[in-house]
């Protein structure tokens, strides 16, 4: 068997780290400026906070993944 078909592409494994980087930002910013402007946003804040963990939970998985 030929190992190049093994292996993935170069491209895809770029693009898969760009987008946890990206998750990972937007996450972060969300949850930070949820959390700081907590009272203008009133009782969705919470809901906001916890989309923004998500975000960064995913970001971190994202990076971390190992694509083969």
């Amino acid at each position: 068997m030929n190992k190049t078909n093994t292996m993935p592409r170069f491209g895809l494994v770029f693009a898969e780290k760009i987008l946890g980087i990206l998750l990972l930002s937007v996450g972060i910013v969300l949850t930070y400026e949820t959390y700081t402007y907590s009272s203008s946003v009133g009782i969705l804040g919470s809901i906001f906070i916890i989309i923004g963990v998500i975000l960064v939970a995913l970001g971190i998985v994202m990076i971390l993944a190992k694509t083969e």
